[in-house]
């Protein structure tokens, strides 16, 4: 159930999930997640000191997703729920329409981000843990999930499908209002490339002392992946940014083995622009102070390095295990490079 805003539109509006005209379809999903190595306080190479919690060892979200179609116009609303947070809670994570006007699709309410490769849900993604474009992008929307809120028009010109969306500013802030553009086109079966652009208006100048720019300006991605290899899929995700974001991109490849068994390795980085950090260091008052800023938005704390290794067996239709290794380097502006190793195991039902 990928719920990426141009698979939407593209295979009929959201009948592509197979709902009739005039029903309501229920759909959702239990992520059960253990962490058995857990280093995101990481140690300082060089000191004795380590950190690896041994509470909450468990976390378990879910989903429930309401779709309901009446004659052109269909309605979503996807409800998160998050079990083992501080307090049992429920959020929206969508809410919206799509409305068939057959030449365009006019799509409107809250919605996944159309920029970038990588949905929202565990569901529709390959790994355990979101990859780095998926991150700098959510850093940098001010709905959850990295979700946003307007309008969007879909349509297809010739062999290319085109998106143009005016939203919210995607931090809303100085109440100013992004605009979206996004082409897809499959050249050969099995290759899929999207180009998409985003406006953001800043939040905060360089070198302010009140605060770091947030906002990393104007931002464009490349995402292109390739499934014509029989068991074989190969991606690349790549995301820049206009201010302090100087790139970030996911390498990633996967293989089924059949009977059920698959395996997937990715690689991820994320860099700063020098010049950017360095206005920011004499604004803020030192590194340590960037590199605070910076996590507190959701970035890592200094140019970073990930390589994942994700195993998945498919129990059934619809339950699924993965167990994830991943090691991520940070060359911290404030500190020398840290290491956190992150192993996860995830059991995935869906209905």
């Amino acid at each position: 159930m990928n719920k990426k805003l141009i698979a939407l539109a593209v295979a009929g509006v959201i009948s592509a999930y197979g709902t009739a005209a005039n029903a309501v379809e229920v759909s959702g999903f239990a992520n059960i997640k253990y962490t058995i190595t857990n280093d995101s306080a990481v140690k300082n190479e060089g000191t004795a000191t380590e950190y690896n919690s041994k509470e909450d060892k468990f976390a378990v979200d879910g989903e429930i997703d309401v779709i309901s179609t009446v004659g052109a116009v269909t309605t979503r609303v996807d409800v998160d729920l998050n079990l083992t947070g501080n307090g049992d809670s429920g959020t929206l994570e969508q809410a919206m329409f799509a409305w068939d006007l057959d030449a365009v699709t006019l799509i409107g309410g809250v919605f996944n981000n159309p920029i970038g490769y990588e949905a929202e849900d565990v569901p529709d993604i390959i790994f355990n843990v979101h990859g780095a474009v998926y991150t700098a992008l959510d850093s940098q929307t001010e709905r959850d999930g990295d979700n946003v809120t307007g309008l969007a028009v879909v349509g297809a010109l010739g062999p290319v499908t085109l998106t143009g969306a005016f939203l919210n500013d995607l931090q809303d802030v100085n109440e100013e209002n992004s605009i979206a553009f996004i082409a897809n086109y499959s050249p050969i079966a099995g290759l899929d490339l999207e180009l998409g652009f985003a406006t953001q208006a800043g939040n905060a100048g360089l070198g302010d002392t009140a605060g770091l720019n947030t906002s990393v300006g104007d931002i464009t991605n490349f995402n292109v992946a390739y499934t014509g290899v029989k068991n074989l899929t190969v991606g690349l995700d790549y995301l820049m940014g206009d201010v302090v974001l100087d790139s970030a991109y996911d390498l990633w490849a996967g293989y089924y083995f059949g009977g059920g068994f698959s395996a997937n390795v990715r690689l991820s980085e994320v860099e700063y622009s020098n010049s950017d950090v360095a206005t920011l260091n004499a604004g803020l008052g030192g590194a340590a102070a960037v590199s605070s800023a910076l996590e507190g938005v959701g970035l890592p704390a200094g140019d970073s390095e990930t390589t994942t290794l994700n195993l998945t067996y498919k129990v059934s239709k619809n339950l699924k295990a993965a167990l994830e290794f991943s090691s991520t380097d940070v060359t911290l502006l404030s500190s020398p490079t840290t290491n956190n190793d992150l192993v996860t195991l995830k059991l995935l039902a869906t209905f």
